[in-house]
C-alpha cells in the first residue's frame, strides 16, 4: 500500500481529483492529519488509474468508485473521524464530476446502505459535516438532499435523530436553486400581515438584522448604486429585507429603509427557508424560480440587473 500523508481540504482541492497532494512518509500505514492527532483512514482511499489522463475524467472515476473499498455488509458502527474524513475527500471530488455519473453513483450507494441503517447514519453524519453545516467548506444542496432523503426513507433509521434531518430537508427542498421557492408569511412594520409569493419580477431577499455590519453595508450599496435605485424605484426589481426570529422592537430598526423595499419581519421563514448565511440573500427571476442563494449583495445587485438587460 503507497504509504501517504493526507493534507487538509484546501490541499485536496490544490491536488485536485489526480492526488497530487500524497507525499511519502516513513511510516507503514496510511494516515490522517487531524489537528495534532493521526489517526488510520476509514480504507485506503482510490486512486484513478494512470491511464485516465483528464481532469474531468479523474473526477468521474472517483466519484463512480470512491465508495468500493468501504464494507457496507458490516454491522459495527465506524470510527465517525474517519468516516468525515472520507467523506471530505469524496465531496472535494464531486464537485468536480459530471452530475449524471454522481447522481448515479451516490443513488447506486445509497441503496445499498438501505439494509446498514446504522453506516447510512455515519455516511449521513458524514455529509452533514462536509457539504452542509457550519463547518463545511463548501455546500453542495442537491447531494445533501439525496441522501436525506434515502436516510429518512429508511424505517430502522434512529429515530431520534430524524428532527434535525427532517428540518434540514424541508429547507433545502423549500429553496432548490431553479425550483420555485416557498411562499412564506410576514409581518410589515405597521403591523399588516403579508406573504411572500414569487412574482413576475427579479427579486432579491435579504435576510438579515439590520444592525449587522453586513446587512448595513449591503443596504448603503443598494441604495448609493444610482442604476439598481433607478430599477426599484422603477418597479423593475423588487427588494425585500426581512428579518427571521425578530426582537421586541424590530419596527424601529426599519424606520429609515427606503420607502419602495418591502421591509418586515418572519418569525416562521426560518422553517421552511435555508437561512445559513447571514445576511442571507435570495435572487429570484422573472419566471419565479429561484436563480441563487448564498450570495453577496453586490453579486445579487449585478445578476439583477444583467437580468433586465438580457430581457431587453
Amino acid at each position: 500500500m503507497m504509504n501517504i500523508k493526507i493534507w487538509t481540504l484546501s490541499a485536496v482541492l490544490w491536488g485536485g481529483c489526480a492526488y497530487t497532494f500524497a507525499q511519502e512518509t516513513n511510516d507503514s500505514t496510511q494516515l490522517i492529519e487531524t489537528g495534532v492527532m493521526y489517526i488510520d483512514p476509514l480504507f485506503e482511499y482510490p486512486v484513478a488509474p494512470e491511464e485516465i489522463s483528464s481532469f474531468a475524467e479523474k473526477c468521474n472515476w472517483l466519484a463512480e468508485n470512491f465508495w468500493n473499498p468501504l464494507d457496507l455488509k458490516s454491522k459495527d458502527a465506524v470510527d465517525q473521524a474517519k468516516m468525515n474524513h472520507a467523506f471530505q475527500v469524496y465531496a472535494s471530488t464531486v464537485q468536480y464530476a459530471d452530475k449524471d455519473r454522481v447522481t448515479a453513483a451516490v443513488d447506486k450507494l445509497l441503496k445499498n446502505l438501505q439494509k446498514n441503517p446504522m453506516l447510512l447514519y455515519q455516511l449521513t453524519k458524514a455529509a452533514e459535516e462536509n457539504i452542509y453545516g457550519p463547518r463545511a467548506e463548501f455546500w453542495i444542496d442537491e447531494l445533501y438532499v439525496r441522501i436525506l432523503r434515502s436516510a429518512l426513507s429508511n424505517k430502522k433509521f434512529p429515530k431520534t435523530k430524524r428532527i434535525r434531518f427532517e428540518e434540514q430537508l424541508k429547507q433545502l427542498e423549500s429553496t432548490m436553486v431553479g425550483s420555485q421557492p416557498a411562499r412564506f408569511d410576514f409581518v410589515r412594520p405597521n403591523g399588516d400581515a403579508a406573504q411572500f409569493f414569487p412574482m413576475s419580477t427579479p427579486t432579491i431577499i435579504i435576510f438579515g438584522d439590520p444592525d449587522c455590519d453586513q446587512c448595513r453595508m449591503g443596504k448603503l450599496r443598494m441604495q448609493s448604486n444610482v442604476t439598481f435605485s433607478k430599477a426599484v424605484a422603477d418597479g423593475k426589481i423588487n427588494v425585500l429585507f426581512i428579518i427571521p426570529d425578530a426582537d421586541e422592537g424590530w419596527q424601529n430598526k426599519l424606520s429609515d429603509f427606503p420607502a419602495n423595499w418591502t421591509v418586515g419581519a418572519s418569525d416562521t421563514v426560518a422553517e421552511v427557508y435555508d437561512l445559513r448565511d447571514v445576511p442571507e440573500v435570495y435572487l429570484i427571476g422573472a419566471d419565479g424560480t429561484l436563480v441563487n442563494k448564498h450570495m453577496g449583495v453586490l453579486d445579487a445587485m449585478n445578476a439583477a440587473l444583467y437580468m433586465l438587460d438580457s430581457s431587453k
